[in-house]
């Protein structure tokens, strides 16, 4: 069965092309929004992002600018394209592709080395004696289009390949990682990710079901730009922290596995947050992406910290710079699979009208000032400010603020008046709100499964999106 435009009709073996990748070599590809390369690997091993790809097996890739990596022989694949009558309305490029030997994957693969080792310490420590060590907690900094969520990925992927369980950091609310957009989360890996889906990691699995080994936390941020309130992301980083940090005290596989955390674009001006994020993860390794001045910035400043390597990788020759329209076609194609599913996994989504009377709607605020203009070093006195949340939330009357054609996050909370607490809680799961009936006083929603919708605390957020 397939999803209707998803191909139908077009047989695989239609225009059939050949693909051979030597040994350390990839074969890089864009594949725009309306078509899908289907795909077989027919010789060697291949592999992208770390994810060993199946032999003889029909995959399929839309929406998407990756490489495939042959990192052993000489390897063979065979593909071809058909049209994505499902995304035929966006019009972005045309379909690219073309093999290179050019590779930063050595450095790669002896990084990867190096954090095993870190673990394989860890593991043996913990066999031994009473007080336990954490295993190697990572974090990637790099600018726009360094290659960040790449070398995560592959990061992982090669942990979970050592039979390891690393908790999966997401602190970038542009990416919906196991979640939507607008959302940062944490989630311990112990299989392989699923390169198929939107965003290369899998499907969201907050409400729609999944294993529970990509279980995620998720705390809800609101926008896509950590920059809307820094306040309130350097909040909801700690909060994660603290959740993340407990797992790894309390779970001996991830204890000796540690965390890889992927991060925001980020530059010296925002130390505060990087500090922030080094603190609240206990990082012990930071890895640079193709930006020396920052490497050697960050030495500086954290000069104090004996226990903190921070190493300087070269990004991929690979990378590509994606557009701003891309990216939002990527959004929409991530929040749409977490209510649709895709080829493999078809879900159920239920639309429905749910009385807004009672509905406790908050919305998350805008800073007029962004921290990241303070001088480095200096924070937010969190004591008195954290117990205001005016700071961070607002209530909002649907009948008075427009929320159609907008993503409202459903938390686990229930209080009439939750104060701190909202801030405090983790995505339940998400709906999508097409219109509000200002006569009727009801919500149009779009639910990811039929049931008996929660009256529980609801947050608006900045996340757009039309059926």
């Amino acid at each position: 069965m397939s999803i209707p435009g998803l191909g139908a009709g077009t047989t695989y073996e239609d225009g059939l092309k050949t693909v051979s990748i030597p040994q350390g070599s990839e074969w890089r590809i864009e594949i725009p929004m309306k078509q899908i390369l289907k795909f077989k690997v027919t010789e060697g091993i291949l592999e992208i992002n770390g994810t060993e790809l199946p032999n003889n097996v029909e995959l399929q890739l839309t929406g998407t600018k990756c490489s495939i990596y042959s990192p052993k022989q000489e390897s063979k694949l065979e593909y071809n394209l058909v049209q994505n009558h499902d995304m035929s309305m966006y019009e972005d490029d045309d379909f690219t592709e073309y093999v290179s030997s050019e590779t930063n994957m050595d450095s790669v693969l002896n990084l990867h080395m190096y954090i095993e080792s870190r673990r394989q310490v860890a593991a043996d420590h913990n066999v031994s004696n009473e007080e336990p060590m954490l295993g190697p907690r990572v974090m990637v900094l790099g600018g726009k289009h360094s290659g960040k969520s790449t070398l995560v990925k592959t990061l992982v992927s090669y942990a979970v390949k050592m039979n390891h369980c690393p908790i999966l950091v997401n602190l970038n609310p542009q990416d919906g990682v196991f979640a939507l957009p607008g959302s940062i989360s944490a989630t311990a890996i112990n299989d392989s990710l699923d390169v198929e889906s939107c965003n290369g990691y899998g499907l969201t699995t907050t409400t729609t079901g999944g294993g529970l080994s990509k279980q995620p936390i998720v705390k809800n941020y609101g926008f896509t730009s950590v920059k809307e309130n820094l306040d309130l992301f350097k909040y909801q980083i700690s909060q994660l922290g603290i959740t993340v940090v407990s797992r790894l005290e309390q779970d001996p596989q991830c204890r000796d596995s540690g965390i890889i955390v992927d991060t925001p674009p980020l530059g010296i001006k925002d130390y505060p947050v990087i500090e922030s994020i080094i603190s609240d993860f206990r990082i012990d390794l930071v890895v640079v992406l193709g930006n020396e001045k920052l490497t050697i910035d960050l030495k500086k400043k954290l000069s104090h910290k004996s226990n903190l390597q921070i190493v300087k990788l070269n990004k991929s020759p690979g990378v590509v710079e994606v557009s701003d329209k891309f990216i939002r076609m990527s959004q929409e194609a991530t929040i749409k699979e977490y209510f649709n599913g895709n080829y493999k996994t078809r879900l159920s989504p239920f639309k429905t009208d749910i009385d807004a009377t009672g509905l406790q709607i908050y919305k998350a605020v805008k800073d007029s000032v962004s921290l990241s203009f303070l001088p480095a070093g200096d924070d937010f006195e969190r004591e008195d400010e954290d117990n205001d949340l005016s700071k961070y939330y607002s209530a909002i009357d649907p009948s008075a603020s427009n929320v159609d054609n907008s993503i409202i996050v459903v938390t686990h909370l229930q209080s009439t008046n939750p104060g701190k607490d909202l801030l405090n809680s983790s995505v339940l799961g998400y709906i999508h709100v097409s219109k509000f009936d200002d006569e009727k006083k009801k919500l149009k929603v779009l639910l990811p499964f039929p049931g008996v919708f929660p009256r529980n605390v609801l947050i608006s957020t900045d996340i757009g999106y039309n059926e």
